[in-house]
This record gives C-alpha cells, sequence and structure tokens, in this order.
C-alpha cells in the first residue's frame, strides 16, 4: 500500500464498548456512548465482536482480525483491560486458507462453541473453543452452503439459525432449524424470511427481553456496513419480524459505519465496531478538496 493509499484507507475497523443492557437499549433506541479500543497496530484491523467472559479487570472478546495490505480475515481472541480498554493480549484461535470473519458465540452443555463465517469454504463449520489452548478445534459440519454471518438461537432445546447466502449476502435471509447444535440445520422455508437490503443480514447474536425476541441486522441499503437495524422477532415459525429502529456510526474516527452488535448482559456491557478513516483528518480535508474541484470541473 503506498502512502496516499495509507493516507486515505476507508477501511479502518475497531471494536469499542458501551455500559448498556439491551433493556436500555431497546428503550432509549439508541446506544450509550462508545469508548473504543486502544491498540498498537497500524497494519490491521479489528471486527465482528462477540464478546466471550467479563470479569473484574478483563473483556475476552472473539473478533475478525485482518491485514490491510492482504485482506483475509483470521479468528483472534482479544484480552483487554476493562478500565483503559487497552489491548494486553492476542491470541489467533482460528486460521485457514480461506476468509474468517464473524466469530458467533454460543454456549451449550457446559462448552463454548463457535461458528465462524467461512463462505468460501462452501459450508458452515461449529468449534469447540479450548480455553487451555485458545484455539478453536474439533470442527463439524452443520450447514453444507456458503452462508455470510449465521446467527443461532437456543428457544427451548430447539435451535435456529438466519444467514443469508454468500453470493447475495445482503439481501434474502433464510431460516434453518436443528434439534442439536452439532447436528446439521435443515432449511425451514423454500424461501427468503426478509428481503430487503435494510434488515437482512445479521449484525450479532439474538437479542432475548423477557418473552421479546429482538435481531440486531446490517443496514446494507447506503452501503455495506452503514449502520444496524434493531428488528423485533413476532414468531420463529412462521417467521414474522418488525423494524424497531435504526443506530448509524457516530464520533469523529469510526464515522463511516457499524454493524455488529453483542451484549453480556450479566455485566451491562455491549460490544460493537465501527469503521472509518485510517488517517480522518487528512482524508476528510482531502476528499473535500476533491468535491469542491469536481464541482468546479463540471460547472466548466
Amino acid at each position: 500500500m503506498d502512502w496516499k493509499a495509507r493516507l486515505l484507507y476507508a477501511q479502518n475497523w475497531n471494536i469499542g464498548f458501551c455500559e448498556q443492557t439491551p433493556e436500555e437499549l431497546v428503550t432509549n433506541k439508541s446506544l450509550s456512548p462508545i469508548r473504543w479500543m486502544k491498540h498498537p497496530y497500524r497494519d490491521r484491523w479489528f471486527a465482528d465482536p462477540f464478546i466471550y467472559e467479563v470479569t473484574n479487570n478483563e473483556i475476552v472478546v472473539f473478533v475478525e482480525e485482518c491485514p490491510m495490505e492482504k485482506p483475509k480475515g483470521i479468528i483472534c481472541e482479544l484480552h483487554i483491560d476493562r478500565r483503559t480498554l487497552r489491548l494486553l493480549k492476542r491470541y489467533v484461535l482460528l486460521e485457514l486458507d480461506t476468509h474468517l470473519s464473524y466469530p458467533a458465540i454460543i454456549r451449550y452443555g457446559g462448552q463454548a462453541y463457535v461458528y465462524p463465517e467461512n463462505g468460501a469454504s462452501g459450508k458452515l463449520n461449529i468449534y469447540r473453543y479450548d480455553s487451555e489452548k485458545h484455539q478453536l478445534v474439533e470442527p463439524r459440519c452443520i450447514l453444507e452452503d456458503a452462508m455470510a454471518d449465521s446467527t443461532i438461537i437456543n428457544q427451548n432445546g430447539a435451535f435456529y439459525l438466519i444467514a443469508t447466502k454468500s453470493e447475495n449476502s445482503q439481501e434474502d435471509a433464510f431460516l434453518y432449524h436443528s434439534n442439536d447444535i452439532l447436528s446439521p440445520f435443515k432449511p425451514i422455508f423454500n424461501n427468503s424470511v426478509q428481503s430487503s437490503r435494510k434488515c437482512s443480514r445479521p449484525a450479532g447474536n439474538w437479542i432475548t427481553l423477557n418473552n421479546r425476541i429482538c435481531r440486531p441486522s446490517q443496514n446494507c441499503e447506503a452501503r455495506y456496513g452503514s449502520g444496524i437495524t434493531i428488528m423485533e422477532v413476532d414468531s420463529l415459525d412462521p417467521y414474522k419480524e418488525s423494524e424497531l429502529f435504526s443506530i448509524v456510526p457516530v464520533g469523529y474516527k469510526y464515522s463511516l459505519g457499524i454493524h455488529t452488535l453483542n451484549f453480556n448482559q450479566q455485566k451491562n456491557l455491549a460490544v460493537v465496531d465501527g469503521y472509518g478513516y485510517l488517517n480522518p483528518t487528512f482524508s476528510r480535508i482531502w476528499n473535500r478538496w476533491a468535491t469542491i474541484r469536481n464541482c468546479i470541473i463540471r460547472k466548466r
């Protein structure tokens, strides 16, 4: 990447945290102030965060890590100081020959399982998380299809998975079902259950609020990852959902997009991601100048 490309780089993703409960999010229809992770890297970015654990001193999250020069994601485990939000430790959980992202976590039978997106493989694998080795192990295929951002909910022992398909990842969400988290998922309907760039692609774990289920989804109307639409799921079978509200990116450095939201409900903590310019001040000035210049040229 040459100096100009680095100065104008606009895919600088990072993760941030809000002191907030899901109930507060739905009531206020907005996120609390976001505090962004502090890390020393200038050659990679972090996105798609899922909270594994929160202690008095640390936050442990699983994320997609992607180098800027060679955009092929890997799955990493980050340990972050809870007070300062400085990155303390980093472990590579899983790296393959193909791109990995969206390391969704589900707990079942005393184990934590992770089922990251790996659309290039043409299937969806689920892995057991080995906390001693900091690795994802024992892969099992649960869906023979190339999926984007698969997200599972356990409802009374039945598992429902929603995802978009890799070849059309911004539209047409499909619903699948299984009675065992480690067994293959089967489609419930032949047709999609949602077909809108504003709210099809999942944006994080399902949210349960007493007897209500909400689903964060990506708003890709303007561009990929431009916002999050919170949907309320009225019924899983037959599937019905309605829009509650939207979340847009805020702040200065990560103001171009937001596309993942997850909670640790025991610690009243939310994690999000956001992207913006690697060098926001220079890039804003440059783009403003380029816009003015193009307007002048068109008027001539």
